[in-house]
């Protein structure tokens, strides 16, 4: 039932999976959408610009062009007043004379401003200038032949006054098209790019209205797909709320399981422990009845057995004190087992020592050199760790009873590796050593790399190290070559 649960969880979270992903492409197309049209906008307003400067520079240069006429208007009004002044004599013309050199001299200063950034335009006005300079003396020159000659005209004198080129150069008409030819020029560069510029304008701009259309269309349908979707989100809602419901109830369920469970092991744990003392108990009583019984036998009949028969005693009572070791080493791996890890700051170091000292005391005839690195400190549970060292250096003094100047040092250092990060402690040893080909059976109970007649021991020491290492959430681990002695490494997480 929980199984079938959990499986239609995960197919209505498949399900949602692609809705998931299609939103996201839903927000990922709009974004792009938005983009699009920031940068189309981007692109109309900068075309609508160049047409403004386009239409603003083709008026600018309408304008010149209008003054440009208007000069050539006024030197024509100034040269047709003087010629009726020259015929009636009346001031009317003179004083219309007078006020077309005002016109001109307005245009001329006009048309200099509206061409200030065109070098050569105002090279040109100022040869017009002077052109119109000389055609003004020849007009005031005839003004002032007319007011003094009284009634009578000298024809070869009024001439220059009458004639366009009083000097024989350019004629003002002439400079005037010069520069209005500049302007036309510039007019027709100008209403070619006004053209362009309009042609861009409504490329631009019929170009935003068929992606705006294309962008709505597209919005739209998304709007659907969106829509459909929901819908079907809705539909499934019933069904994810059943499997939710089904799901706290198989939850539920499964507490009430893991708390009885965890009840059941805390009573088999009890039992466990009883049946430990008891099998001890129940153990130990024969166990010291077969001893003192074969002691006994060894001391009261000694005179009535051969040496076969002492040496087969002698191998009973060996048997049973080994089976005894073996019943405690088992009592204490069961206690490592359940006892709660009580941390505090602990020196390794002076604890190392210390177990090594007690090796030491109890067989002072070993030469063996120890040498602890100082001041090696760890949070742990000091009871514990201390069974592990007496395991371990336990370990390397046994097995350096055969090396001549057997030497056992105890350390830590940076691990490396899987270990970065962490201190790795260490026990070496320069005796007998062990085959790497059967490392991964070193931390298991009952299993020995060597001989019981090489090297006594009960199998179950490096076990309770591995218990006692795995109670502090670290790693042990050993190295070695056979014959050139062992290093056990281990790990204690804070």
């Amino acid at each position: 039932m929980a199984s079938n649960n959990h499986n239609g969880f995960s197919a209505v979270s498949l399900q949602l999976m692609p809705q998931m992903k299609k939103s996201g492409l839903y927000r990922l197309a709009m974004l792009c959408a938005i983009i699009v049209v920031i940068l189309n906008t981007w692109l109309a307003s900068r075309e609508l610009k160049s047409l403004f400067a386009a239409q603003a520079w083709r008026a600018h240069t309408l304008e010149v062009i209008t003054h440009t006429t208007a000069l050539e208007l006024a030197v024509g009004r100034a040269d047709s007043a003087v010629r009726g002044y020259l015929l009636v004599g009346s001031p009317r013309f003179e004083e219309r004379y007078r006020q077309s050199v005002q016109n001109v001299d307005s245009e001329v200063a006009q048309i200099r401003r509206l061409t200030a950034d065109n070098v050569s335009q105002q090279q040109r006005l100022d040869y017009l200038r002077g052109r119109i300079m000389v055609k003004f003396s020849a007009l005031d020159a005839g003004i002032a032949i007319r007011n003094g000659g009284g009634g009578s005209l000298n024809e070869r004198l009024l001439e220059p006054t009458l004639s366009d080129s009083p000097d024989g150069g350019p004629t003002v008409a002439y400079t005037i098209a010069q520069v209005e030819g500049e302007e036309q020029r510039l007019l027709n560069q100008r209403n070619s790019e006004t053209a362009h510029a309009q042609t861009a304008v409504w490329a631009s701009f019929i170009g935003a209205s068929l992606l705006d259309i294309l962008l709505i269309l597209t919005a739209f349908e998304f709007l659907i797909r969106i829509t459909r979707d929901r819908y079907a989100l809705a539909a499934r809602s019933t069904e994810i709320a059943t499997l939710n419901s089904e799901l706290q109830t198989l939850n539920a369920d499964l507490e009430d399981r893991v708390e009885q469970r965890t009840r059941e092991l805390a009573v088999s744990n009890q039992e466990l422990e009883a049946f430990s003392y008891s099998v001890s108990h129940d153990l130990r009583a024969p166990l010291r009845t077969i001893d003192g019984f074969s002691l006994a036998l060894l001391e009261d009949f000694s005179d009535k057995l051969n040496e076969e028969g002492r040496d087969y005693i002698g191998r009973v009572r060996n048997g049973v004190q080994r089976m005894g070791t073996l019943i405690d080493a088992l009592l204490q791996l069961s206690r490592v087992t359940r006892t709660e890890v009580q941390r505090e700051r602990v020196d390794l170091s002076q604890l190392a020592t210390l177990v090594f000292n007690e090796l030491h005391a109890a067989n002072p005839e070993r030469d063996v050199l120890f040498v602890a690195l100082p001041g090696v400190l760890a949070e742990a549970d000091p009871r514990l760790v201390r069974i592990a060292l007496e395991n371990l250096i336990g370990n390397a003094y046994k097995f350096t009873s055969r090396t001549e100047g057997g030497r056992i040092e105890f350390g830590s250092e940076p691990g490396r590796d899987l270990h970065a990060g962490q201190t790795v402690y260490f026990i070496r040893d320069n005796g007998a050593g062990f085959d790497m080909h059967y490392v991964d059976r070193l931390f298991t109970a009952f299993q020995r790399l060597h001989g019981d007649r090489d090297f006594k021991g009960s199998g179950i020491g490096l076990a309770t190290v591995s218990r006692i290492i795995r109670r502090h959430h670290g790693t042990v681990w050993a190295e070695s070559e056979l014959g050139h002695g062992a290093t056990f490494y281990f790990t204690l997480a804070p």
